[in-house]
């Protein structure tokens, strides 16, 4: 038997069977799983209506198209697992994304690294023989959809090493 009280400030208890508590649960948690599933949450960050010309562009180039801009702006969203609130302000009387606005440091971060994986592009992957068929590094090389990237850690050696040859 399970003993439900039921409100705690009626001091009521119901005897209810294991059986129907496990059935009443396996049923709330299927409507739940359901009602989920129909019910997606809504996407975040849809624009509605045609999209302002980019301002404050400082690394793009300053003829950067909206529709450039969004491709771009996706591209950092996927490779980083974020939200355009991750380096946008939001502006306290509208609501609404000031993405012109330098106020978070996340998107001076953000202008560094977009240097950094331009640099590293051009003037490393550039020289090494095979660059033809070098992918390019991005965000994504390093965050792997993570805001933060993880520092890696090999995994031990599983192998021995040739001894060392005598005199060395």
């Amino acid at each position: 038997m399970l003993y439900l009280r039921i409100p705690p400030e009626a001091n009521v208890i119901l005897k209810v069977p294991f059986s129907c508590t496990v059935i009443a649960l396996a049923a709330l948690l299927a409507t739940s799983c359901a009602w989920s599933q129909a019910n997606p949450p809504e996407p975040m960050h849809h624009h509605h209506g045609p999209m302002p010309t980019p301002a404050n562009l400082q690394i793009l180039p300053k003829d950067t198209t909206p529709e450039q801009l969004m491709t771009v702006m996706h591209q950092f969203e996927g490779e980083l697992g974020v939200h355009c609130s991750f380096c946008h302000e939001a502006d306290p009387q509208t609501h609404h994304m000031d993405f012109a606005s330098d106020a978070k440091p996340e998107k001076t971060t953000a202008r560094i690294m977009m240097q950094m994986t331009a640099s590293l592009n051009a003037k490393y992957l550039s020289q090494l023989p095979d660059h033809g068929t070098t992918e390019k590094v991005t965000c994504g090389t390093c965050h792997r959809g993570q805001s933060m990237p993880a520092v890696y850690t090999p995994a031990p050696e599983e192998h021995e090493h040739p001894p060392m040859p005598a005199g060395k």
